[in-house]
């Protein structure tokens, strides 16, 4: 199972932005899951996960993290934390 859990905040400008490029990879994402996670909401899991800011994308395959990433996030390097499977 792949999965993509996004981390975000009500408040978070660049979360907006990047649930955009989301809708816009959506054919690409089919077989991936995603999991939106507020962070003042679910404030353990985030610091759970070392969750430091928004937004933040961990993917996961088989429930094992393989890569994330933070920060200021576009369409390729959403493209690249599925297809590099590094930490």
């Amino acid at each position: 199972m792949k999965k993509i859990e996004f981390f975000t905040a009500r408040y978070c400008g660049k979360c907006r932005a990047l649930k955009r490029r989301f809708i816009d990879l959506k054919d690409q994402l089919t077989d991936i899951d995603l999991v939106f996670r507020d962070i003042d909401i679910e404030r353990s899991r985030a610091r759970a996960d070392k969750v430091d800011g928004v937004p933040t994308l961990i993917y996961y395959i088989d429930e094992v993290e393989v890569n994330r990433l933070s920060g200021s996030i576009y369409e390729e390097d959403i493209i690249n934390l599925i297809t590099e499977e590094r930490k």
